[in-house]
């Protein structure tokens, strides 16, 4: 099964209990405030959320005022979301697309791309990520950002930290957890178990394989896919990135000027490489 295939079926098992698992009501109002300060960094409110999921951010996106896309491999997911984002009032364009292939309704220009919520490592291969980062850079807008979340593999890694979190949300518990593989892999893990009356309950278990990938990997990838200057934040409040501590790892990518074309010519002798991506951590 290649990971398209694997992530779709993933999260279409998940997706009539997703918002409940996540807590997507509560998380929306933190989900504005991120997309208002995004916007404002951007200079533009047009937005893309690829993995969108349920739609979170895309329709904190519109609520804002914003032009939002939404993105995702799973239709049923996006289903979900459209029900979402009809509930909140929220305008929000919905399309089936993988992050490496975005298609036409993903063509922008976009003041601002998110790839968010963990999304990163489902990709597994160093060209499907190479793939993905071309695709923001190419429908970013001049001067616009790209956002990509995920968490702080850096830190999970070096702690062994397989227990991600646990969580109840009525009769059902939610435990969600890591196996440690070779080759830089990694399996998450999600046990849904439903409590019954009593001691009774039921479960399920359902996984996927995810690259945990780390800030070193990153940033020289988004630097070949043509971003200009990349930032690294500990979160979606846009807090100093601590790699020992911090639980997520918020890059900004920094697009520039026009986004490079696919074939660009070589450069003339004796004229130097430009060098214009600076690297921080904030």
């Amino acid at each position: 099964m290649d990971e398209h295939a694997e992530a779709c079926g993933f999260y279409e098992a998940l997706a009539g209990e997703y918002d409940t698992m996540t807590g997507f009501e509560a998380r929306l109002p933190a989900a504005r405030r991120f997309l208002r300060e995004l916007c404002r960094r951007a200079g533009g409110r047009r937005v893309l959320d690829t993995a969108t999921g349920t739609g979170l951010y895309a329709i904190a996106a519109a609520l804002e005022g914003g032009t939002a896309t939404g993105t995702d491999l799973s239709p049923e997911m996006l289903a979900q979301a459209r029900r979402n984002g009809e509930a909140a009032g929220a305008r929000v364009t919905w399309a089936v697309a993988p992050m490496e292939r975005l298609g036409a309704p993903a063509r922008g220009p976009f003041d601002a791309v998110l790839c968010l919520g963990n999304s990163l490592p489902h990709l597994l291969a160093d060209a499907a990520v190479a793939a993905a980062f071309r695709q923001f850079r190419a429908v970013l807008a001049p001067g616009g950002v790209a956002a990509v979340q995920l968490l702080n593999y850096g830190r999970i890694l070096a702690r062994g930290e397989r227990i991600v979190s646990i969580d109840r949300r009525g009769a059902a518990q939610f435990v969600r957890f890591y196996d440690f593989l070779a080759d830089d892999r990694i399996r998450f893990n999600l046990l849904t178990i439903r409590w019954g009356r009593g001691l009774e309950a039921a479960h399920t278990l359902n996984s996927v394989i995810l690259r945990p990938w780390r800030l070193g990997e990153l940033v020289p990838r988004l630097d070949e896919a043509g971003f200009t200057r990349v930032v690294a934040f500990g979160g979606l409040e846009f807090q100093p990135f601590d790699p020992a501590a911090s639980e997520t790892l918020l890059l900004l990518a920094s697009g520039g000027g026009a986004a490079p074309q696919p074939q660009a010519p070589p450069q003339p002798p004796g004229q130097p490489a430009a060098r214009g991506r600076r690297t921080a951590a904030s």
